[in-house]
C-alpha cells in the first residue's frame, strides 16, 4: 500500500511540476521574470543568503510559520526533510519529543537554540513571534559544538524596532474531533522608548487544549468509576520581555530579554497498545497530572568595530517540571497485590551560558569567525516516598542531582582563493566534565543504594570545506565535518535489574561514555528560471562511533549504552516553484538507510538493524494560492507530509515494537479585510493516528502494556489576525 501511495505520489509531482516549470518558462519569457524574496540566514554566525551557505539548511519564514499555522515543533517538523522526532525521552516530558537528523537519533544529538542560547531539544516552547525557523543538517561540532551532533533547531525571535510603534493579536478557537475545545490568544507590542535609542518588546500568550484521551473502568476494577473524558487537556501560558539599547551611533547594542512559559497538563496524550485507541481502561480512577514552568533570562551585547563584530551572549535557563504516573497494572502483575498506586517525580534543571565571539568584517580574502564557550548545567531529579496503598509506606525513593560543565574554544575560517572558489577549515577543541550522585531506596530496593562518581573527557572536532560558485544562481560544495556529544550516568535499581544486566553482558552500565561521528557531504544550492525555482540537493555519509542507544531491560527500566558503531547515509531534496506571481508550489524529501555495523559485544544490539525511531523516508508537499473574492484578497494554503515507518525499543530491545508510517494532511483558507486576516482551517484532515513511539515509563513498565505517544486527532477551526 506505501509502495502505491509513494509511486502516485511522485507521478503527481512529476505531473504538477512539469506542467509548473513549462508555465513557469513561459511567463519568464513574456514578463521577464520576477525574483523571490530573499531569505537571510545566520547559520554560520554571520548574515547570509541561504543559497550561499554551504552546508544543508531549511528555513521557515514568518509568513511560513502563519501561513502554515505552526503552534509546536512537530507542526513544523514534517515540513523538514530527514527531520524526524519520536516520544524516546523520560516519561516525565510527555510534551517532550527528541529530534533525530539525518537518522542521527538519541537524547541530545540536536543541538536547540532559542536566538544565541543552547536549550534542551525537548523543551517545545510554543511558536510566538518568531522572526524565522532555521534547520541546520549534518553535526556543528565546531560552531554549535556538543549535542549539534545530527544537526542543530534554531528559533530566531523577532527583535525590538528602534523606531516604530506597532503590534499584532491573535485568536483561534478550534474543536478535536471526538475530543474537547482549543482556545488560544498570542499578542505582541513594540514600542521605541527613545526613538532610535532605546525600545521594548513585549509578547503574552495563552492556549487552551481540550484534550481527546478517554478513561474508563477495567472488567476487573475493584471499584468501578464513571467513564471520564477528555484527561489530558492542557493549559498553556507565556509570557516574553525584551528590550534594544542602540549606543555609539548604533555600534553598540545591549538587548536583554526575559521569557517565561508554564504547561499545566490534566493527563497523559497516551494511548493503550495502538495509537488509534483513545480509551485508557484503567483499575482505579487515579489522575496523572503534570507541570512544566521554565524561565529563560538573557544579555546579549553587540559591539561593531571597523573590522569585525564582537558578541557576549550570556544566558540563565531555570526549569521545574512535576510528573505522576499510576503504575497499579503493575504491582497487580508483578506483585500480585491489587492496590491503587501512584509515582511521582520533581525535577529541577538550571543552565547557566556564556559565549564570547568574534566575526569578521574586514577587507580581505579571509574571513573569521572565533570564539569561547563555557556552560554549566545543574539538575536534581528527585521521586518523594512512592506509596503503594495497603501495601508499602515507602516502595521507592530517589534523589539524582548532576552537574555537568563544559568549555570550548572554536574557530572557523573561509579563505576566499578566487571570486568562485572558496576554502572553509575549522576545529572545536572541548572539555566536558559529569559529576553525579544518586542515593535510592525503598521497600522495591531495599537497603539504600548510592552511586557517586566524575566523568570527563576533552577533544577536537574539525571541519573541512570547499565552495565553488559556479555563477551567482548555482553552488557546489563539499564538506567533512565532526560532532560529538556528552556522556553521563544512569538510574535503575540494582537490586531489581543486576542480575539481568550481568547475564546480558552490559558490564558497568553506572555511566556511559560520549559518542562522535564524521560526516561527508556533497551539494548543490541552485536557483532557476529568473530565481523562480530553487533546487537544492545535498547527499551525505556519516561514521558513528560508540554511539548511545536506550536500552529497556525486563525489570522495568532502561539504560543508556555505548552500542558499537554504525553507518548512515542518505539525500535530500528541497524543490521551491513560483509558476505564478500568486502561486507557489514546495516539495521536499528526505531519505536515511542507516546500519549498525559493529554491536561492539552487546547481545541487545544486532548488526545489520537499523537505529531506533528512524524513518528512511520523510517527505511533504505544499501549495500556497493567493486570489480575490471579489475586491478581498483571499489566500488557501495545503500540505501534505509523509513519515516512513521505523522501529522502537524503548521498552523492549528483544522485541521493538513497530511504529507504522503517517500521514498528516492540513488545509486552511482566509482573507483578508480592514479588521485583519480570518483563516478556516482543517489540521490532520484524515485523522490519521500517528504514532509517536512507546515512551519509557516514569516508573515500571506494565507487563504488557506500552503507552503510546499520539498527535492530536482532526481539528477544525478558525483563527483571526491582525497586524497594527
Amino acid at each position: 500500500m506505501v509502495s502505491k501511495v509513494k509511486s502516485r505520489a511522485a507521478g503527481l509531482l512529476i505531473g504538477v511540476a512539469g506542467l509548473a516549470i513549462a508555465a513557469t518558462s513561459a511567463l519568464a519569457q513574456e514578463q521577464g521574470g520576477v525574483e523571490r524574496e530573499e531569505i537571510v540566514v545566520t547559520a554560520q554566525r554571520r548574515a547570509q543568503s541561504i543559497q550561499d551557505v554551504p552546508i544543508s539548511i531549511s528555513a521557515l519564514s514568518t509568513e511560513d510559520i502563519e501561513r502554515g499555522g505552526f503552534s509546536e515543533f512537530d507542526d513544523y517538523a514534517t515540513r523538514i526533510p530527514n527531520l524526524s522526532f519520536s516520544a524516546s525521552g523520560s516519561s516525565s516530558t510527555d510534551g517532550a519529543l527528541s529530534i533525530a537528523i539525518r537518522g542521527v537519533f538519541g537524547n541530545n544529538t540536536t543541538g536547540f537554540y532559542i536566538d544565541d542560547s543552547p536549550l534542551l531539544a525537548t523543551l517545545n516552547p510554543r511558536v510566538v513571534d518568531l522572526e524565522r525557523i532555521e534547520v541546520l543538517r549534518g553535526p556543528q561540532g565546531t560552531l554549535y559544538g556538543a549535542r549539534s551532533m545530527g544537526g542543530t533547531v534554531r528559533l530566531i525571535t523577532t527583535q525590538p524596532d528602534l523606531d516604530e510603534t506597532s503590534g499584532r493579536a491573535r485568536a483561534l478557537v478550534s474543536t478535536i474531533h471526538e475530543g474537547g475545545m482549543n482556545y488560544g490568544v498570542d499578542g505582541a507590542v513594540n514600542l521605541p522608548v527613545v526613538p532610535g535609542v532605546l525600545a521594548v518588546r513585549a509578547v503574552g500568550y495563552i492556549q487552551e487544549n481540550g484534550g481527546f484521551i478517554d478513561r474508563a473502568p477495567r472488567a476487573d476494577a475493584p471499584t468501578p468509576f464513571a467513564h471520564r473524558k477528555d484527561i489530558d487537556s492542557e493549559s498553556v501560558r507565556g509570557l516574553q520581555l525584551s528590550g534594544l539599547l542602540s549606543l555609539a551611533g548604533g555600534d553598540l547594542t545591549i538587548a536583554p530579554r526575559i521569557m517565561y512559559e508554564r504547561t499545566e497538563r490534566d493527563g497523559r496524550t497516551q494511548a493503550d497498545f495502538r495509537a488509534g485507541n483513545r480509551i485508557n481502561l484503567r483499575q482505579y480512577d487515579i489522575d496523572e497530572p503534570s507541570e512544566n514552568e521554565w524561565t529563560l533570562a538573557t544579555l546579549t551585547a553587540t559591539y561593531n568595530a571597523p573590522f569585525g563584530t564582537f558578541l557576549a551572549a550570556t544566558s540563565y535557563f531555570d526549569r521545574s517540571y512535576s510528573d505522576s504516573e499510576d503504575f497499579s497494572e503493575w504491582t497487580t502483575a508483578v506483585l500480585g497485590f491489587q492496590g491503587a498506586s501512584t509515582t511521582y517525580s520533581e525535577t529541577d534543571q538550571k543552565i547557566f551560558s556564556q559565549e564570547l565571539r568574534f566575526v569578521s568584517g574586514w577587507e580581505g580574502p579571509i574571513d573569521l569567525t572565533a570564539g569561547l564557550f563555557y556552560q554549566r548545567s545543574k539538575s536534581d531529579w528527585r521521586f518523594p516516598t512512592t506509596i503503594v496503598e495497603g501495601f508499602s509506606d515507602d516502595a521507592f525513593n530517589l534523589d539524582n542531582p548532576t552537574k555537568v560543565t563544559e568549555k570550548a574554544v572554536f574557530a572557523e575560517a573561509t579563505w576566499h582563493v578566487t571570486d568562485a572558489l572558496r576554502f572553509i577549515v575549522g576545529a572545536r577543541a572541548f572539555k566536558n566534565e559529569v559529576d553525579f550522585n544518586l542515593r535510592q531506596g525503598g521497600d522495591f530496593i531495599g537497603p539504600d543504594e548510592f552511586y557517586a562518581g566524575k566523568q570527563s573527557e576533552k577533544g577536537v572536532t574539525p571541519k573541512v570545506g570547499v565552495q565553488y560558485d559556479i555563477d551567482d544562481d548555482r553552488m557546489l560544495y563539499v564538506t567533512m565535518s565532526e560532532g560529538f556529544r556528552v556522556g553521563g550516568v544512569n538510574f535503575y535499581a540494582a537490586t531489581l535489574c543486576q542480575a539481568e544486566i550481568d547475564g546480558l553482558g552490559l558490564g558497568d552500565t553506572t555511566t556511559f561514555d560520549s559518542d562522535s561521528l564524521r560526516s561527508y557531504e556533497a551539494g548543490l544550492k541552485s536557483s532557476w528560471l529568473d530565481r523562480r525555482m530553487t533546487v537544492n540537493v545535498a547527499a551525505f555519509r556519516i561514521d558513528w562511533k560508540d554511539l548511545q542507544q536506550r536500552q529497556g531491560l525486563g525489570c522495568g527500566f532502561s539504560l543508556n549504552v555505548n552500542a558499537g558503531e554504525a553507518r548512515l547515509q542518505g539525500a535530500e531534496l528541497e524543490f521551491d516553484l513560483l509558476p505564478l506571481d500568486d502561486t507557489r508550489i514546495l516539495f521536499n524529501v528526505g531519505y536515511v538507510d542507516t546500519e549498525i555495523t559493529d554491536t561492539g559485544g552487546l547481545t541487545t544490539v544486532t548488526r545489520g538493524a537499523s537505529i531506533q525511531n528512524v524513518p528512511k523516508w520523510t517527505w511533504s508537499v505544499a501549495l500556497d494560492q493567493d486570489f480575490q473574492l471579489g475586491a478581498i484578497p483571499a489566500f488557501l494554503h495545503a500540505d501534505y507530509s509523509y513519515t516512513g515507518g521505523s522501529w522502537s525499543g524503548n521498552n523492549n530491545p528483544t522485541t521493538p515494537l513497530r511504529r507504522p508510517a503517517f500521514k498528516v494532511a492540513n488545509a486552511r483558507v482566509g482573507t483578508e479585510f480592514g479588521l485583519g486576516r480570518i483563516a478556516l482551517f482543517v489540521d490532520n484532515i484524515f485523522d490519521e493516528a500517528a504514532n509517536y513511539a512507546d515512551i519509557p515509563p516514569l516508573g515500571v513498565q506494565t507487563p504488557g502494556r506500552p503507552r503510546i505517544v499520539v498527535n492530536q486527532p482532526r481539528t477544525i477551526g478558525i483563527e483571526w489576525r491582525r497586524n497594527f
